[in-house]
């Protein structure tokens, strides 16, 4: 059987042969400028693959090609192919689906039981404080809206966290059901403000032709990248090599909003699920979310078209400060008892660990 159009270019064609091609000025040891952020001085190694030491950029020749021209991957191949001198009768352009590991049904369904769990217990220890907190001190005191909820849910919560724990798998999924569906409209509710107005399309590409509901899917897919890559330049702009400061979370949740990010970062996780460098308390959250039918009948994945570049540790950061950012839009409380305790207790030095770079 003979190569696939993949396997073709990349044996052919050098990172190198293709940076030079594309007028990109490279000098001693193979660095160059790089084109994916604001580059003042070489900080892109190119050889047969490519990695950036400032924005984290990293990949072979056709992920860069797809990069710079904003291309399909398959797209980008052929644009190698044609502009080295390919004969197209040689290459074999059928894409196999990529043989990564797939998480299983089951599998989902124990990262969607997990993160339900870990979510509710959060909440549950948040209506404790409020319940203590803001009781009324006098008979006559009109109870707060806090301890009200405290008194509403706590019971329920809890119960919840039992099932969980003891029922069977219809009584689990049921919980996270309902859980998920109550987040979801919650995400839609806080994201009403941002930049991007573009409602997020959460059906397949099917779906959509068959309900006459193509453009609202092709607005939201290309809402959905530009998201992405708004990520990747904020990131790098916050990212001084060791330490990513949090304001890239909130900056990039006022312009795309909640439901958006969080939509983006999700796909980019489940789409790398094999790379332990992401956590798996966000592996448990990014499973949360349902992308139906996300490989199509030609075996094209459309998670991949917007999953985040950014180096995966850092971006497993990343996701911490915006999911942080989200619970605090949720319970604003919780926001307000942080920033006291920062307050309280100035940061210490940033440890270095999970954001050393390794090549």
């Amino acid at each position: 059987m003979g190569m696939t159009l993949f396997e073709t270019v990349k044996s052919n064609v050098t990172t190198l042969q293709a940076a030079e091609r594309y007028g990109l000025k490279v000098g001693h040891g193979g660095m160059c400028r790089c084109p994916f952020h604001n580059d003042k001085h070489p900080s892109m190694k190119v050889d047969q693959r490519f990695h950036c030491f400032g924005c984290q950029a990293d990949g072979d020749v056709i992920d860069f090609t797809s990069r710079l021209f904003q291309l399909t991957a398959k797209e980008a191949a052929l644009k190698l192919a044609d502009d080295f001198g390919m004969q197209r009768d040689q290459l074999h352009t059928d894409i196999p689906v990529r043989k990564q590991h797939a998480e299983s049904e089951r599998e989902v369904f124990l990262h969607k039981v997990s993160y339900c769990y870990q979510e509710l217990a959060s909440y549950r220890n948040l209506l404790v404080q409020w319940r203590q907190q803001y009781a009324p001190q006098t008979p006559d005191e009109e109870p707060h809206p806090r301890f009200m909820e405290a008194i509403r849910n706590l019971d329920r919560v809890e119960y919840e966290l039992d099932l969980l724990q003891s029922s069977e798998e219809q009584g689990k999924m049921e919980i996270v059901n309902d859980f998920l569906w109550d987040e979801q409209k919650l995400r839609e509710a806080i994201s009403m403000e941002a930049m991007v107005q573009t409602p997020v399309y959460h059906q397949s590409a099917a779906y959509a032709r068959e309900h006459g509901e193509l453009e609202q899917y092709r607005q939201s897919h290309h809402a959905n990248i530009d998201c992405k890559r708004d990520i990747e330049k904020t990131v790098s702009a916050h990212f001084d090599g060791m330490r990513l400061d949090r304001k890239a979370a909130a900056e990039v949740l006022e312009r795309f909003g909640a439901e958006r990010v969080a939509l983006v970062l999700a796909a980019t996780v489940q789409a790398k699920s094999w790379d332990g460098r992401f956590s798996a308390a966000n592996k448990d959250w990014a499973f949360s979310f349902d992308f139906p039918d996300a490989v199509n009948e030609m075996g094209f994945d459309r998670r991949h078209d917007y999953a985040v570049e950014t180096h995966p540790a850092v971006l497993d950061g990343f996701i911490n400060w915006v999911r942080q950012e989200i619970r605090a839009m949720e319970h604003p409380i919780e926001k307000e008892a942080s920033e006291v305790k920062d307050a309280l207790n100035p940061a210490k030095p940033a440890k270095k660990k999970a954001y050393d770079m390794e090549r």
